[in-house]
């Protein structure tokens, strides 16, 4: 017995590895299946010769009352959309087709409808109903592979079959393209509108998801391109819904706020600085409330990170806590607020590093000094605009932010000249017009419960003093 093994021992070594026999790089099966889809599909494929010329032929052996040879038969579905005369536009041509189709002993013909339809596929195409009506009738009398896709999609239901198959891509998470693919019909579909079809269904199943993840990984996926922007013309309300309308049942936290918005923002652009882009779009006011929270937390959480000195930052414990208070206190009471934050070179990277793509504007100086690290909140209540500065800054308040001098939110060069965000004037100011106030004794609530008085006067606010108190 040993002897035999040995000898067996030499001989395999003399065949080298058995691995390339016992693991194929493609099963053998895998292999069979796909010649036998690829010669299948190449009977779907166009015939090479001139369709307008048989389309004629077609028309006028109707129109003649002449009987359809059994290659017009065969050769009429590639006829019906797309060729001069497109024969699905002609009912009369239509129903005598049809009997033909339904007549005919052989399903050369249903394989060709099949195909010519799926290549045509959208809601613009003629006598869809019709076709699709002819084709559920014919899948189940000669089945095969466009009976199976029947069966497991309902592909000739208009409504039911792309429903059918966003289900599935959202349970294995491939693409309606791979779907198709590996159904056979990949190049046959993808020339017509039935992905869209399918997609559009699968951002109204996603709106009604409330697995975040999946539903942010699944429209980035498959309802927008590489650069962010929208896969198919007409479906930004929906990505809208997919994206954000579970969030309207259950809030969404800061971090999904923040991820959120990078996807909407990059797809459709700010709607602050891009207000005609969001025309008709749905959940507007919720973005915006979005982005309005962002640019709080960008102010506060940027001028956090870039002050050093241990007595400013204590201070500053102050101030964020004041501005925290004041926009929930609002947002509690229905107040609308808008915020708006300009940062110098320093604040401006921290800014990106931390915030990514979120949108802020620069600091620029003018008369007044611009340190690397200075930074300007653009904060609006009702009718009043407020430029409150960091470090030594001032916090500054037009009563009416329409004014000529008030710093205008949003502005589309995204800059501020340092001047254009200040009140001029040395010492505190207190006009009916104006008011300017520096930050002393902040532990002592001094100057936060000045300007919350001057919020009163302009607003019929009153923020009491718990809401913004250091915790």
């Amino acid at each position: 017995m040993s002897g035999e093994i040995k000898l067996m021992c030499r001989q395999i070594a003399g065949r080298g590895s058995l691995l390339p026999a016992l693991l194929p790089v493609r099963p053998a099966t895998a292999e069979a299946a796909e010649r036998l889809w690829s010669a299948d599909n190449m009977a779907y494929q166009t015939p090479k010769f001139d369709l307008d010329a048989i389309a004629s032929g077609v028309a006028t052996a109707i129109a003649s009352n002449q009987a359809l040879s059994r290659k017009q038969i065969r050769d009429a579905p590639w006829c019906l959309w797309d060729t001069t005369p497109a024969l699905a536009s002609d009912p009369v041509a239509l129903t005598v087709l049809s009997t033909a189709w339904k007549t005919s002993e052989k399903p050369r013909a249903f394989k060709n409808l099949a195909a010519s339809f799926m290549r045509s596929y959208g809601l613009e195409q003629v006598a869809r109903e019709q076709i699709a009506g002819l084709l559920r009738a014919l899948a189940d009398r000669w089945g095969g592979q466009w009976g199976e896709l029947q069966q497991r999609y309902a592909i000739f239901d208009l409504d039911l079959g792309p429903h059918k198959l966003a289900l599935d891509v959202i349970g294995t998470n491939r693409s309606p393209a791979e779907i198709l693919r590996q159904a056979g019909i990949g190049d046959i579909a993808a020339a017509g509108g039935l992905g869209k079809q399918v997609v559009g269904a699968l951002l109204s199943e996603l709106s009604k998801n409330s697995d975040h993840e999946l539903r942010l990984s699944q429209v980035e996926r498959f309802a927008l391109r590489q650069n962010g922007q929208i896969q198919y013309a007409g479906q930004s309300p929906a990505v809208i819904e997919a994206l954000v309308a579970p969030f309207v049942r259950q809030p969404a936290s800061v971090d999904l706020q923040d991820r959120f918005l990078a996807v909407v923002v990059k797809a459709f652009g700010d709607p602050r600085l891009q207000p005609g882009n969001w025309y008709n779009l749905p959940h507007k006011d919720m973005i915006l409330g979005w982005l309005t929270r962002q640019s709080l937390r960008q102010f506060l959480d940027v001028v956090d990170a870039i002050t050093v000195d241990r007595d400013a930052k204590r201070m500053w414990r102050y101030r964020r806590a004041f501005w925290e208070g004041v926009y929930e206190f609002c947002r509690r009471n229905n107040v609308g607020v808008q915020a708006w934050v300009a940062f110098g070179p320093e604040g401006a990277r921290k800014a990106r590093q931390v915030f990514k793509e979120a949108t802020f504007a620069k600091l620029e100086q003018e008369r007044k000094q611009v340190l690397p690290d200075h930074a300007v909140l653009l904060f609006r209540i009702g009718d009043c605009m407020i430029a409150d500065w960091n470090h030594n800054g001032k916090c500054n308040i037009w009563s009416d932010a329409n004014e000529r001098s008030a710093p205008k939110l949003f502005k589309k060069s995204m800059r501020y000249g340092s001047d254009e965000v200040r009140i001029d004037g040395t010492g505190n100011i207190e006009t009916r017009e104006l008011f300017s106030i520096s930050h002393n004794v902040a532990d002592t609530y001094h100057w936060q419960s000045k300007v919350a008085e001057r919020l009163f006067r302009l607003t019929g606010l009153r923020i009491p003093q718990v809401a913004y108190k250091l915790r």
